[in-house]
């Protein structure tokens, strides 16, 4: 059989022939394209011609579709209706009017979501916000359009399809509540005696600290794991365990809770957060607002952080017996 050339075929024809699938009709479908009976006809016969086959024949008064044209529509539905929505012009978006329910999806940081809901309001009052916990369906519901916003760290491969803006990276501290034994003798050897609570989040990557201990033949002892940030600085103000987290992830617990803040007795790696959006929407005026307002929020957030930061005497390390 010889091979069709995609240049020898006339998209209209199939265009034709969709709206032919859909109707069942050849009237009918002279209706919807706004175009006389005869000319579908003559249409049909010329995709008839280039293809082949007889695609639609009509058995008692109706309009059978054959194997290859039952084939071909489902093929080419989702293409053509991609090559609509491309051609059309913008859609318009006014934040002040917009309705629109925003999907984002992110790691646990109560403080992150509460902060993008108030600023979204702002400019749009009567616009939603749906969260959804980062998981590893996350990166295939951006391409998928099910999401339109993800931020996660920034330590794994970026799918194709995707754009992303990287945050800048922050550093990790140890927290641990005010009058904390350890704070009398700060060691590498007193942070790897004390129970750790540890965050790990759906779909991430994030094992950079126990990667780091591991090199350093260290091991900690693990007291708690979490899902989320949620109300771990109580946990840490209430119990003897330890936490190695960027300030970001404790900035509630910085202002709330009677903490301690260590620098590392050994060097972490920096945590770098970045923000996920489907390559296809990136001139999109909704997408494009959204993500704004995603991203003054962490900015808005981490020079907060960084502030509330200053504000302790962080306590640096003794010098270690480790190396």
């Amino acid at each position: 059989m010889n091979e069709i050339q995609i240049k020898n075929l006339d998209l209209n024809l199939l265009m034709v022939f969709r709206v032919l699938m859909d109707e069942g009709s050849v009237n009918r479908a002279a209706e919807q394209l706004g175009r006389t009976p005869s000319a579908v006809s003559h249409a049909l016969g010329r995709l008839r011609d280039q293809l082949g086959d007889p695609l639609l024949v009509r058995v008692g008064g109706i309009m059978q579709p054959s194997p290859r044209a039952l084939s071909l529509y489902q093929e080419i539905q989702p293409i053509l209706a991609r090559i609509e929505r491309a051609v059309q012009p913008p859609a318009e978006f006014s934040p002040t009017t917009s309705t629109r329910m925003f999907k984002i999806s992110g790691p646990g940081l109560d403080i992150v979501a509460t902060e993008i809901v108030r600023r979204m309001h702002m400019e749009a009052p009567e616009s939603g916000l749906a969260w959804q916990p980062l998981s590893k369906e996350t990166m295939g519901q951006i391409v998928s359009g099910e999401i339109d916003i993800a931020f996660g760290n920034a330590n794994f491969p970026l799918p194709a399809g995707l754009k992303a803006k990287a945050l800048p990276p922050l550093k990790r501290y140890v927290f641990a509540r005010h009058g904390h034994p350890a704070s009398n003798d700060w060691t590498t050897e007193s942070w790897m005696s004390w129970p750790h609570v540890v965050v790990r989040v759906p779909g991430s990557t994030n094992g950079t600290v126990e990667e780091r201990l591991d090199s350093l033949g260290l091991k900690r002892r693990i007291g708690l794991h979490a899902a989320s940030w949620s109300g771990i600085g109580a946990v840490l103000s209430n119990t003897d365990m330890l936490g190695s987290f960027v300030a970001l992830c404790l900035l509630e617990g910085m202002q709330n809770e009677h903490i301690h803040v260590f620098e590392p007795p050994e060097p972490l790696p920096d945590v770098s957060f970045r923000v996920i959006w489907k390559s296809e929407l990136d001139g999109d005026p909704a997408t494009r607002w959204i993500r704004d307002i995603v991203l003054t929020t962490f900015d808005a957030l981490i020079t907060e952080a960084d502030r509330r930061l200053a504000s302790f005497d962080i306590i640096k390390p003794h010098q270690s017996g480790h190396r």
